[in-house]
């Protein structure tokens, strides 16, 4: 558990390479993460128990924020999601709910998190699991999330994987987007290529196939 612990709450990222990973609009992040002011009117954190202040963002933040921001792109108001999250930290014994996989992966969890959404009143449109008969599954949304996270092999996500050959993880270098299995970042491989190196030239300087390379480009909006 301390080693879980210790991923969740490591530092790594500042609030606007939040929003670039994530590809939302500037502030976006800060105000999902730590709330906002707006007209005298207090918004307070989704991500966050309380607003610190502090523009450093945790791996377990950014996770959070990762599964908000597949909700935020159906323009659903997500801060509606507040009284949810906080119930769910409450339930799960967590400050980070959204990024361990009980609530989603196991039956009970799955059912808690169901009368979570009915206590809270969670409109349908942000529900994290739904019911289909007898069966209560993880929303379309939170398949999304699933489909792209990697788990360490217990509870929480460890990194994200955004393309075939391209991941995020926050072990490798600062979390900004690698090529799968190397240290290699993928904005290392744009600028050679904006440089004016072809790309199968690119794939042998570094000992990666083109594919890696096509992959870089196509990451390149977050790199």
């Amino acid at each position: 558990m301390g080693d879980v612990i210790a991923l969740l709450d490591r530092d790594v990222y500042s609030m606007n390479q939040v929003d670039r990973l994530l590809d939302l609009s500037s502030g976006t992040a800060a105000r999902w993460i730590d709330g906002y002011t707006r007209l005298d009117r207090r918004y307070e954190p989704l991500v966050r128990v309380e607003s610190t202040g502090s523009e450093i963002v945790t791996w377990g933040e950014f996770v959070e924020s990762r599964l908000i921001s597949e909700y935020r792109r159906q323009g659903v108001s997500v801060f509606r999601m507040r009284p949810a999250i906080a119930s769910l930290r409450e339930h799960f014994g967590t400050l980070y709910p959204l990024a361990a996989a009980q609530p989603f992966v196991s039956a009970e969890g799955r059912e808690l998190v169901l009368k979570v959404q009915q206590e809270t009143n969670l409109q349908p449109s942000l529900r994290l699991v739904v019911r289909n008969g007898q069966i209560i599954a993880p929303s379309m949304e939170v398949l999304r999330f699933r489909q792209a996270a990697d788990y360490d092999g217990g509870d929480t996500v460890s990194r994200f994987r955004i393309a075939q050959n391209v991941v995020i993880d926050p072990e490798y270098a600062s979390g900004e987007p690698t090529i799968s299995g190397r240290r290699l970042r993928v904005a290392t491989l744009v600028e050679a290529l904006a440089a004016g190196e072809r790309p199968d030239a690119v794939a042998e300087m570094w000992g990666v196939t083109c594919q890696a390379v096509e992959d870089a480009v196509r990451c390149s909006n977050v790199a």
